[in-house]
């Protein structure tokens, strides 16, 4: 296996000054791109030393510069935008708008920095070289064709882009989404000030500003196509003459209280090298020299360079190439797997430069050329890019395939975190996939504690539900979005954020209240969606009729309501607090009489022909049966719907059918109610034997579903964190480590106890910043050695589990009585032996 060689990219290395990690912003207002130092190693990128945080972030209180775009008498035809979910008949042609301005700097100061952010999507250049790729995803709905009613724009530090005398900066706008994530006003918009702090204006937008449309770069069908015949060079760099191009028209449209600060670190990159190129000879794979496919002309080739495992990344290339040559490049997850986000590049004569505006995922990027005087490849580039998390969690055990587990999770998350949480960066979808969000936001806290993205994640979709009325495209994953709140305030503390989403929660539990029937149950919801890739009778789980997914739902309204009640309480609004209580006392009292079966000792999913709404696609007509499945008994151990004497039984049912076999995402739900049944220990790490068949160890990632294609037709993807759940539970369990009050303000320790697991050890972070070392075996005798590596100043006890206080038991010598609950510890090594 030869390692590829790469000659030095001198044209491209314009786009990587702002990646490399450097920290820009000095001592004053934090801005989106705070310095960190970017770290790889054998475990991944990540990085150390970040210093973001969103309380410091510039206050950019009003804007100096206007909404700009494409003059219409000029550019009639390009003032639209267009989103994948929404028609907009005024959309002809999909095109690029390109903006330049030339400006004078006097001095430079400490922070020079620039507030920005275009619909739908922009990448920005200083005197040539590339800054950021703005702004952060800002959040929508399946077919979802309301307008936003805010939109983020970010700031950067770009002190060290600029110099003394005059400066160019030079923007590309998209007219048109590269991921069905994102989203648009439905018209061309750009805005940016550049500020020496707070102290004056440097340039800002208006009608000075140069402008003209760029139509090189098109997308049909989630495949991408470039033609550098029709692209405009060198447009980006200082001394490029724009004296034909026409000055922009100044764009009548709100800033006040539609511009709203991102609160998110943006995503970092780093330049990975493959670790082999494959060529194809004679439609064999074959080990291929590097080579034999770089500087030297090429005609009608095809190769493979190999990651070594899947990744996130922005690939570009330089090429020297002759008027019409073409490359393609494929980015597969697995070898025979379907690609994504394949490029067709035209080539022009001479040297070409491409760098994708889109972050793919990969282990394999397979090549194609095609050209009759031959196409030399300089170089092909591929920038991995996540959101900058820091390694701050780690796990390790006796059991190596729950450490291997562990390890797999980790990565696939934080493939799944970049400027949002994906549901994949396969799928890239939009941010209605709140039960993703809501499993990857307790991974996050585990594996990296960062609070930021789910902070963001929750109040945009506040600001989506509002924006649509409280109705979701998924309507259980609304429900989720209570119980992610619920989570970020037990690991962060952040009783602000509760208080200011509050209102959102109370109106979709009030929404929901319409869906409720006279007996109190859902059956009058506009869809079920989402339940399992899985098919319960003859319907697809992935939307039931209302007889299968009304105990589910049901169910998680009760829980939402809960939670309601839960924050309400905090937040002192009692007499909401007892309504919730009021109205989830009524409905747990209808679940179990209306939907238990005394005879099977089961929930049934629901009573056919209660449903009053008028079904579509997503909603099936229900037919006269009565389904008992996993799922909706597996809600009511978990929310104690059913009474504690019947649980142990529910959830042997549920673990021992074996007529639906429960995919990744909902063993989330699962895991919990084992949990909660207090039997992690035994039954949570049997159950961890079916992700023998969730991991994929040619990817190293998680599988969407078990099967590479489930039993309803759906293939799925192999980096999907949704069925990370293990992570949090064992990082939660086997290490025994979580918050007793919100943002660890006090942390618990319960001992683990297990046949199997002889040892663990791991951090676990916490969001200020901290983290927690623990260290724990276990010999013959039942001696229990723990080393802790406890916060200065944090107050931590650890919990004794009553089987083990049935002797007494001692700590470093010390005998305390039998029935000792829980010993405050502070930092230190400690030798805890329970006795017989």
């Amino acid at each position: 296996m030869a390692t590829i060689y790469t000659t030095k990219l001198t044209l491209i290395a314009c786009f990587f000054l702002a990646l490399a990690g450097k920290a820009y912003c000095q001592p004053g207002y934090g801005t989106n791109n705070d310095g960190y130092k970017v770290m790889a190693d054998a475990t991944g990128y990540y990085i150390k030393n970040s210093h973001f945080t969103a309380d410091k972030l510039f206050p950019k209180n009003a804007w100096t510069g206007d909404w700009i775009w494409l003059n219409p008498t000029t550019f009639k035809a390009y003032q639209a935008t267009k989103i994948d979910w929404s028609d907009n008949p005024a959309y002809t042609k999909q095109y690029k708008a390109l903006f330049r301005k030339s400006f004078v700097v006097t001095a430079l100061t400490n922070q020079l920095i620039l507030s920005i952010t275009a619909d739908v999507g922009c990448r920005i250049y200083i005197n040539g070289s590339f800054v950021a790729q703005d702004p952060a995803n800002i959040g929508n709905d399946y077919n979802d064709g309301v307008a936003p009613k805010h939109w983020f724009y970010n700031t950067h530090n770009v002190q060290p882009f600029l110099h003394v005398g005059t400066n160019t900066i030079a923007v590309e706008v998209y007219s048109h989404s590269r991921e069905i994530a994102e989203t648009s006003s439905g018209q061309g918009l750009f805005i940016c000030d550049l500020d020496d702090g707070l102290h004056k204006n440097i340039v800002a937008t208006d009608s000075t500003w140069k402008c003209t449309v760029d139509t090189a770069f098109t997308i049909m069908g989630g495949n991408y196509s470039y033609n550098a015949n029709v692209a405009i060079p060198n447009w980006s760099k200082p001394g490029f003459d724009d004296t034909a191009w026409e000055y922009a028209a100044i764009k009548n449209f709100p800033k006040k209280g539609y511009l709203i600060s991102s609160k998110i670190p943006v995503p970092f990159r780093y330049d990975v090298k493959p670790k082999q190129v494959w060529q194809l000879t004679n439609a064999t794979e074959m080990a291929g020299m590097a080579s034999a496919v770089f500087n030297k002309p090429l005609h009608k080739a095809a190769f493979t360079l190999d990651y070594n495992r899947n990744m996130t990344a922005y690939y570009g290339f330089e090429l020297v190439a002759h008027k019409n040559d073409t490359l393609k490049m494929y980015p597969y997850e697995k070898k025979y797997a379907s690609q994504n986000r394949a490029l067709t590049f035209v080539c022009k004569e001479g040297i070409n430069v491409f760098y994708a505006p889109y972050v793919s995922v990969f282990r394999y990027l397979k090549v194609e050329v095609a050209s009759e005087k031959g196409l030399v490849i300089k170089n092909i580039r591929a920038d991995f890019s996540s959101y900058p998390v820091n390694y701050a969690g780690s796990f390790s055990c006796s059991n190596q395939q729950l450490t291997t587990l562990w390890d797999m999770t980790r990565w696939t998350t934080q493939l799944c975190m970049n400027d949002m949480f994906y549901d994949s960066p396969k799928h890239q979808e939009p941010i209605a996939c709140t039960g993703d969000y809501l499993i990857e936001s307790l991974i996050n806290y585990y594996a990296f504690g960062d609070p930021w993205l789910t902070r963001q994640t929750l109040v945009k979709t506040a600001l989506l539900l509002e924006k649509n009325k409280y109705d979701m495209f998924h309507t259980s994953y609304s429900l989720l979005w209570v119980q992610m709140l619920r989570q970020y305030y037990q690991y962060t503390g952040d009783m602000q954020l509760v208080k200011e989403l509050l209102p959102h929660v109370n109106k979709l539990n009030q929404l929901f209240t319409t869906y409720l029937d006279s007996n109190y149950l859902v059956s009058n919801a506009p869809d079920y969606m989402f339940m399992d890739w899985i098919k319960i009778d003859q319907f697809n789980a992935h939307h039931p009729p209302a007889v299968i997914g009304m105990g589910y739902m049901t169910a998680f309204y009760y829980k939402s309501l809960l939670d309601a009640a839960h924050l309400n309480q905090l937040a002192g609004n009692h007499i909401l607090q007892d309504e919730n209580l009021q109205l989830a006392g009524k409905i747990k009292a209808a679940m179990n009489n209306l939907l238990w079966d005394k005879e099977k000792q089961l929930y049934k999913d629901g009573i056919p022909f209660l449903s009053k709404r008028e079904n579509h696609y997503f909603f099936p007509k229900d037919t006269a049966i009565v389904t008992y499945s996993p799922h909706v008994n597996t809600l009511a151990v978990l929310y104690d719907i059913a009474p504690h004497n019947q649980q142990s039984a529910i959830l042997n049912y549920v673990v021992s059918q074996q007529a639906i076999d429960l995919q990744p995402y909902f063993m989330f739900f699962v895991l919990s109610a084992v949990e909660h049944a207090n039997q992690y220990n035994t039954l949570g790490l049997a159950l961890m034997k079916k992700w023998e068949n969730g991991i994929n160890r040619e990817t190293y990632t998680l599988k969407e579903n078990w099967q590479d294609l489930t039993e309803t037709g759906y293939g799925g993807d192999y980096s999907h964190a949704w069925g990370g759940s293990p992570l949090y539970f064992m990082s939660k369990n086997i290490l025994g480590v979580q918050p007793a009050k919100p943002g660890y303000q006090e942390i618990a320790i319960i001992p683990f106890q297990s046949e199997s697991i002889t040892w663990a050890r791991g951090r676990v972070p916490m969001v200020q910043g901290k983290s927690m070392g623990i260290s724990w075996e276990k010999n013959k005798e039942l001696t229990y050695h723990y080393q802790l590596d406890i916060p200065a100043d944090q107050p931590c006890f650890m919990e004794i589990p009553k089987d083990l206080r049935k002797s007494g038991f001692t700590i470093n010598g010390k005998t305390y009585p039998k029935e000792t609950t829980r010993v405050p510890l502070k930092t230190g090594t400690y030798t805890i032996a329970f006795t017989h």
